[in-house]
């Protein structure tokens, strides 16, 4: 196995040869797997995935696939595309499975496994946010492992909408986890184990779907961090619900119906409890007025960047 440059076996680079050792292998590293980093349309919803053979497997995330034997249209970095399927979902986990039905010799990346893995290991997460866009490179995001369990992968690389199913490389360019979550702050993330594929392979291989297949969430469009007199939004979706009630960014959000919000998870919370269909009474304090704005709880699904 290839040594690392000592940047990456310290906890935090100390000199300025070791950012640029970092740089230098996070370019490096960016160049050889991106060819294999691929855009996913399912219907209408986009997503990420990243081909591991020749022949045209793609790992995704079990919510991009929804289920098995859908229509796939991949997109690569150069702009080329291809036709597929999906194959295998297991929603316990969030593993999926993707072919493409086009012939070629694809562009691919090799498999790792998490076994020497520890807490504080560098990572790139590469993926498509937002879709694919031929103005853009591959957006590539450095970060460390923060949380590491059989069943659990959690790191700061900053994900957004779009990254799902997307890949996780450790420093030697190979798919360790793949997108699947996005937590309350964008730098505090979600990836599915690799070794999750590897137990399952056969199962995903033949098309099976099991698992918990989650319902749609509740959702606004907007989100907001702790005050003290609420929680004040600091991020409106447009064309959302919270838009067309005609919330604002700076407004402070004090009750949710008649109950009292004590920051944003509280606000989070009344939101979901809610519902898609409900409707919320919201007290907000803009500026020095104190005002009441109804809004309609819509359904989104459990695809990229989830806000209530």
């Amino acid at each position: 196995m290839e040594k690392l440059s000592i940047a990456f076996r310290k906890d935090v680079p100390s000199s300025l040869d070791d950012l640029k050792a970092m740089e230098k292998r996070i370019k490096e590293i960016a160049a050889r797997v991106s060819p294999a980093v691929v855009a996913v349309r399912v219907d209408g919803a986009s997503g990420s995935g990243v081909v591991i053979s020749e022949d045209g497997l793609v790992l995704t995330a079990a919510h991009v696939c929804d289920q098995p034997n859908r229509d796939v249209i991949f997109t690569f970095p150069d702009g080329k595309t291809a036709k597929g399927k999906t194959l295998g979902t297991n929603h316990e986990m969030d593993s999926g499975l993707m072919k493409i039905a086009d012939e070629g010799e694809w562009p691919h990346v090799d498999v790792g496994e998490l076994d020497r893995a520890r807490l504080g290991d560098w990572v790139l997460a590469l993926a498509h946010p937002g879709g694919f866009d031929p103005q853009r490179p591959m957006v590539v995001r450095l970060g460390r492992i923060i949380r590491l369990t059989r069943d659990g992968l959690q790191t700061d690389c900053t994900l957004i909408s779009g990254d799902s199913g997307g890949p996780l490389f450790d420093m030697y360019g190979r798919v360790i986890g793949i997108h699947s979550r996005i937590s309350n702050a964008t730098s505090a993330n979600f990836h599915v184990p690799i070794g999750t594929f590897f137990d399952t392979w056969e199962r995903l291989a033949k098309g099976e779907s099991w698992g918990d297949q989650r319902p749609p969430l509740a959702y606004i469009g907007a989100r907001g961090v702790d005050d003290p007199e609420g929680c004040r939004l600091d991020r409106v979706d447009e064309n959302s619900p919270a838009a067309k009630a005609g919330l604002k960014v700076g407004d402070i959000v004090m009750k949710v119906n008649d109950q009292e919000i004590k920051g944003y998870d509280a606000f989070r919370q009344n939101v979901s409890k809610a519902g898609p269909g409900a409707g919320l009474t919201l007290h907000i304090k803009r500026d020095d007025k104190e005002i009441s704005l109804g809004v309609t709880v819509e359904t989104r699904g459990r695809r990229g960047r989830r806000a209530p």
